[in-house]
Formats: C-alpha cells, structure tokens, sequence
C-alpha cells in the first residue's frame, strides 16, 4: 500500500463504476452517521451493506463471521483508532479493502496510508464525491480527498512515507507520555477512555514497535527517537 501511495492516488472523480455490488462493512461509533451511510450506499445499487459496528474489535468479529470486500472506517474510535484498526483488518485480511472516511484531514492521512489503507476520504465531501471514490478503490485504485494531494506529494517527494511503518500513533503516543509523567495504568485507562484491556494490547503493541519489553525501556527508546 505504501508503494501504491508513492505512485500517487486517484483524486475522487467520476470513474467506472462497478459491475457487482460489493459487500461493505461500516464502522463508526455513530449511529447516525452509519445510517447516513447505509442509505448513501444502498441508493448508489452497487454496494450491498453487510453489516454496521461501532468499534474496530466489533469489526473483526464480523469479518471473521461475513463475507466482507470492503471496511468504511472512521479513524476517532473507541478503543482502537482506525489506524490500528486498518493494520488489524490488513494483517488478517489482505484482500479486504479498507477505506478511511474521517472528519480529521493531514493528521491522520499519511499514518493510515501507511498502515495499508487503500483510500482516505473527508466527510466533507459531498454525497457523490464520496460515493465515486468508493467506486475508484472497489476497482484497486488509491482515492485521497483532493484537499489531501498535496500534502500527501510532499511526504511522497521526501521519502517520508515507508517511515511511518516504524512510527508510533497518536494514541501510542499519548501512553507512553503517561507512562513518562508516572500515571498508573487505571488512571491511563480512564484518561483515555479506553478499557485496561485495551490498553494492555496498546502496551503490547508499542513494545513490538520499539523493540522493547518493558514500560521503562519502550520510554527511554520514545525519548532517543525524539516521538516524545
């Protein structure tokens, strides 16, 4: 996905459309925004909705359960954020395509595209904007929200996007600047809004990523890489 990104995506325009309805999975914590897209989709006639979850564990279970082509997926979720939650679903499902729609632009474009995200929409777009580049990854292509481009080209252009596959994201981030101002983990918990278990994979997850094993250690390397 990162060297599709390199060769740059398609800007969301009118394209081919589909020959058969593809199955899609909506994951957002907000109901209402799921049935705005539930009613976009099946309107449109070749997308088919095959199931809806507020959360990224939620979305691999229904994956484990349902035929599923494609993820719309929200980035600000509980418990895991859309990014981790595009590693998850990628790792597990390669084939399954997994397109970000979010309300938050740069600040997440490139960490998704680098966790294998095969497109990158705003919930700014219009209806039909949306629904055309929904139509452009069903057939394999890369559709990032135009106002993205170019700040997606800058980072192309600096080499800077095989980076992100070592860098940490938000939410890891955030923990290990607790771990560094010495809060418990309950504390961690509730200051994050997530459960102890949740954050238990987060740890579990930063390790990994630092090469680290231990809380003090996973700081130390944060603090020599200059992510904290």
């Amino acid at each position: 996905m990162v060297e599709a990104a390199k060769e740059l995506p398609a800007v969301c325009n009118k394209g081919e459309r589909v020959g058969r309805r593809t199955r899609v999975l909506l994951v957002d914590d907000h109901p209402m925004i799921r049935e705005g897209f539930r009613r976009l989709l099946e309107k449109d006639g070749e997308f088919e909705v095959v199931g809806e979850v507020e959360g990224v564990e939620d979305a691999l279970h229904e994956l484990s359960r349902n035929r599923v082509e494609m993820v719309l997926m929200d980035i600000q979720l509980p418990g895991l954020d859309g990014v981790e939650g595009t590693k998850l679903v990628k790792a597990k499902y390669p084939d399954v395509k997994v397109v970000i729609v979010s309300s938050y632009g740069e600040q997440y474009l490139v960490p998704a595209i680098g966790a294998g995200a095969d497109g990158y929409l705003l919930k700014t777009q219009s209806p039909w904007e949306l629904v055309k580049c929904m139509h452009q990854a069903a057939l394999g292509q890369s559709p990032v929200d135009p106002s993205l481009t170019r700040h997606l080209m800058d980072h192309a252009s600096k080499g800077r996007l095989a980076e992100t596959d070592g860098m940490p994201t938000e939410r890891q981030q955030e923990v290990l600047k607790l771990v560094s101002d010495g809060i418990s983990s309950k504390e961690m918990a509730t200051i994050l809004h997530i459960s102890e278990t949740t954050l238990k994979r987060e740890f579990r997850n930063i390790f990994n990523l630092l090469g680290v094993n231990d809380r003090a250690h996973a700081v130390a390397e944060a603090c020599r890489r200059n992510l904290i």
